[in-house]
């Protein structure tokens, strides 16, 4: 009985039906639970809130250690569980905007940096392929242009020539190298043509030029 009040006076609370809890425990674990309601109910459609999810895992992780808690949660953890799981998949399925969301909203280099990095360990679908693509061109940091240009060559048979030709118009060195890495291991693109035309460029780099000769020879 005394669980089964417990638990009511969790709902109750989270529910709005008592605006407050007189057993200290019930209070604690109503209030966490009240604000992972509140964040799911907070998400927007374009977007899953990271907020909301860290809170949800970071309760059940804090919750996992005390086992009169996850005995009393049994009963409508599930329910939070399985509603933040449709939102969550409604959003991915229904309104999916990759990962370049996430990344327009940092706001230093080296935050950028590690997203980009960290991409390695995801899926990329066609529309973050593109977005990487188009970000390359824009992008000024040498070593985000670089890491770029190592992740989107793990996705050759997705790439098109607007990948390979940035290499036209680019004047880093470290980045016109990293662009012929990539097209060294591509086994699909005969690029001799455009590599004829970019070796004619007077301000090449020594070691930028001598790749290119290679690549050429191999070809």
């Amino acid at each position: 009985m005394k669980e089964d009040q417990f638990d009511k006076d969790i709902m109750d609370y989270i529910d709005g039906v008592s605006s407050e809890v007189t057993n200290k425990d019930a209070y604690e674990q109503a209030k966490h639970l009240k604000q992972i309601v509140i964040s799911l109910k907070e998400i927007p459609l374009q977007s899953v809130s990271r907020i909301a999810d860290d809170r949800f895992y970071q309760f059940i992780a804090e919750k996992s250690t005390n086992v009169r808690s996850v005995l009393t949660l049994k009963q409508w953890l599930p329910f939070v569980m399985a509603a933040a799981s449709i939102i969550i998949l409604f959003v991915v399925l229904n309104n999916y905007k990759g990962f370049e969301d996430d990344y327009r909203a940092l706001s230093s280099n080296p935050e950028k940096l590690s997203f980009i990095y960290n991409l390695n360990e995801q899926q990329l679908r066609t529309k973050d392929i593109d977005w990487l693509t188009a970000e390359l061109k824009n992008e000024i940091s040498p070593n985000i242009k670089v890491t770029i240009v190592d992740l989107l060559a793990n996705y050759q048979s997705k790439l098109d020539n607007e990948f390979y030709n940035s290499l036209q118009s680019e004047s880093i060195p470290s980045v016109q190298m990293a662009l012929l890495n990539s097209l060294e291991s591509s086994e699909n693109i005969d690029f001799s043509n455009e590599l004829l035309v970019f070796n004619q460029r007077k301000d090449l780099d020594k070691t930028v030029r001598q790749k290119v000769k290679n690549i050429l020879s191999n070809q």
